[in-house]
């Protein structure tokens, strides 16, 4: 249950319990002692105190302070100012019926209609504040959404179109092995199409993709490079967002350098340790140039950067290194 709402309310009424105690309880009495604790109440000073108090927190608060106007708040300041004078000089010489000074008068009676106005308009800012602040998180909240959504977009038809370039591959070469890959693609496919949507998703699903992902691309590359996959699971009872590492791993196959005589090495190690995630991902590349370094890579790279900042903000370590003629790309998560 939500007691959200109630908090105003008794906030409201412990202020009035205080404000009853010390303005009739505690009031001093210089004439005949009242008999009763009922007899001390002024009903008159409550019938002008109460509609005054919530006059000012219905409409002359909401009224002036919707906009910020330095305008508005004078004309509000003067307002209250006016009123509070006009409602005691009332309450003194036509309520109560005071022969004395004016000054008296305001000094004796000035604070009953002050104080509920100080205290609830203090209350009606400091609810203000957290409204306004729980409308900025939840814009922020949605703003994260879309752009999570906006970022994963641009991920999954690159997966997609290059899984479905490769099988077209294989089949032009008459590769034996179309039909086994294009199972493959379709594991990968309904993985990509119903499990990326989410926030994040069991650690276990997600190196299973990536384990029939690297197997797609063994029979891909297969005479063209070598994949070293160790990864060191202790326990799969964490949470990853989607699609996180397969960026890294991709670029590692599309950017690593062909040789004639010899394989190219694509290392990929995956640790779960106490929570902790540790990907580490190596491919060769050409130092003559010749290794394809296109725009895409770089949009991949930002992409995976805002991607983390935005998912795992402080909780998280990205580092890219070029080791002679190896690129490689480290990234440290502390998983939920």
């Amino acid at each position: 249950m939500n007691y959200k709402f109630l908090v105003k309310p008794i906030t409201h009424l412990f202020f009035w319990v205080l404000y009853f105690f010390i303005v009739f309880i505690l009031k001093p009495y210089y004439g005949k002692e009242p008999t009763s604790w009922y007899d001390r109440i002024d009903i008159k000073l409550l019938i002008i105190v109460l509609p005054l108090t919530y006059a000012n927190e219905f409409f002359l608060l909401p009224y002036f302070f919707k906009k910020k106007r330095y305008l508005n708040y004078l004309t509000y300041s003067f307002i209250i100012i006016a009123l509070l004078f006009i409602v005691t000089t009332f309450y003194c010489y036509y309520i109560i019926n005071c022969y004395c000074e004016y000054t008296i008068c305001l000094g004796s009676n000035l604070w009953k209609f002050l104080l509920p106005l100080i205290f609830l308009s203090l209350i009606w800012f400091l609810f203000l504040l957290f409204e306004k602040q729980k409308q900025l998180e939840l814009s922020d909240k949605e703003r994260l959404e879309i752009e999570l959504k906006f970022l994963k977009s641009q991920i999954n038809p690159h997966v997609l179109f290059n899984n479905m370039n490769t099988v077209y591959a294989q089949a032009v070469k008459g590769s034996d092995n179309v039909a086994e890959m294009i199972l493959m693609l379709s594991e990968n496919l309904k993985y990509i199409l119903y499990q990326s949507e989410v926030k994040t998703i069991a650690l276990e699903e997600e190196i299973g993709f990536i384990d029939n992902y690297l197997e797609f691309q063994k029979l891909r590359t297969e005479g063209i490079n070598r994949v070293i996959f160790n990864k060191n699971i202790t326990s799969y009872n964490y949470k990853i967002a989607p699609l996180l590492l397969i960026s890294l791993i991709e670029n590692a196959f599309k950017h690593s350098t062909y040789k004639e005589d010899a394989l190219s090495d694509i290392v990929i190690e995956l640790n779960v340790n106490d929570g902790i995630l540790k990907f580490y991902c190596s491919n060769e590349f050409a130092m003559d140039g010749t290794t394809r370094h296109t725009e895409g890579f770089q949009i991949g790279l930002k992409n995976l950067k805002k991607r983390l900042h935005l998912l795992y903000p402080n909780t998280h370590s990205f580092t890219i290194l070029k080791i002679e003629n190896t690129f490689i790309a480290q990234l440290e998560i502390i998983l939920q």
